[in-house]
């Protein structure tokens, strides 16, 4: 019998791959907005949308396939502009870990390019202990655990925002990741624009955090004619321990093959790669060939606020596909928790959690 989706919304689940900026309920982007004295947003062709107009704001804050790259970041944009002030950050990671507890996810790694947070003068470590602190205030009100993957954004190389120019290659965000304490801290991440700036322009930044215990999780085999190569080059130069998307990971063996070799996870978003027009169809991720291939993928959501699609809808499609059951959900909630930044004693207790949780006796 297969599993229905109030199934995968009550069993607990671990997700790796989730945006900050694309995981804010719309309720809380209303809310935030009116309280910056924001009523309107205005469109690339100039239209405006009112705030308090419910069904125009609901169909502006989503993402749609067709699309354009820089319409598509507009939406993250307006986010982004009310996650300039240590309370506005804060506040969005607070009430996106009290999201997560209702969808029955305890444990999350949220992405966050910090530089996106520096456009009103603030530096990367209040930007970072903001986003703790929203986190920890999270976790008091819930449960959830979380940790925090600081990414850098790929277009800062091209210089066209004020912020670019602080650090266009993120070598002082990789600085910054080294030297901050906190335990919640799960590595260095790079995100956004996959068709124009590759992995290589990256790797000074990634080779810093060679030799520390920190996590390597840059996106890459998501956008453009590259991905191939790009999933090579995450791997091979930039020293990737996880790698996010990696479409074509499940139909190439040799790609297969040196994710095993390295030992490197993979971070699956079917529905946001379906949505935003990089696969044809869920089929083309094979995940079907990646678990029996032994390689430790696991199922994310991406932006689910602006995709409208959370964790448990993936799962829902993924499983539909391939009719899988609860075999294969123990299996995928194995693989998160096996790929999380955590500690040998801090997985063991993330396990028991979980196993108490769905009632099964996961590994």
């Amino acid at each position: 019998m297969s599993l229905s989706l109030s199934d995968f919304q009550s069993f607990p689940k671990a997700e790796l791959h989730r945006h900050i900026d694309g995981s804010v309920p719309l309720a809380v982007v209303q809310r935030l907005a009116l309280q910056h004295g924001v009523t309107a947003v205005t469109l690339r062709d100039g239209r405006s949308i009112s705030i308090a107009d419910p069904a125009a704001f609901d169909a502006f804050y989503q993402i749609r396939a067709t699309e354009t790259i820089p319409d598509l970041l507009a939406r993250f944009d307006f986010v982004l502009s009310l996650m300039q002030s240590p309370a506005g950050i804060a506040e969005v990671f607070h009430a996106c870990t009290l999201d997560c507890a209702a969808q029955n996810i305890w444990y999350v790694e949220w992405t966050m390019a910090p530089a996106y947070h520096t456009r009103a003068g603030l530096d990367y470590n209040t930007v970072i202990d903001s986003a703790l602190r929203g986190m920890r205030s999270g976790w008091q009100a819930c449960g959830v655990e979380s940790k925090l993957i600081l990414a850098i954004q790929r277009e800062a190389a091209a210089g066209q925002k004020p912020e670019d120019a602080r650090d266009p290659a993120g070598l002082g965000l990789a600085g910054a990741v080294l030297q901050h304490p906190s335990s919640r801290i799960a590595g260095l991440g790079l995100a956004c624009d996959e068709f124009a700036f590759a992995p290589e322009l990256y790797a000074p930044a990634f080779a810093k955090m060679l030799g520390s215990k920190l996590g390597r999780m840059p996106h890459a085999g998501e956008m453009g004619a590259q991905r191939a190569q790009n999933v090579r080059t995450a791997v091979t130069v930039l020293g990737a321990t996880r790698i996010g998307h990696g479409i074509p990971v499940g139909s190439d063996p040799n790609l297969i093959a040196l994710l095993k070799q390295h030992g490197v996870a993979l971070e699956a978003n079917p529905l946001s790669n379906l949505f935003a027009g990089f696969i044809g169809a869920l089929e083309d991720l094979r995940l079907d060939e990646l678990l029996r291939a032994g390689v430790c993928v696991s199922i994310n959501s991406d932006d689910p606020a602006l995709f409208r699609k959370g964790l448990a809808d993936n799962f829902k499609a993924v499983f539909d596909l391939y009719n899988w059951g609860e075999q294969e959900l123990v299996q995928f909630t194995q693989n998160a928790l096996a790929a999380a930044h955590l500690s040998a004693p801090q997985r063991a207790a993330c396990v028991r959690s979980f196993s108490n949780k769905c009632g099964l006796a996961l590994d």
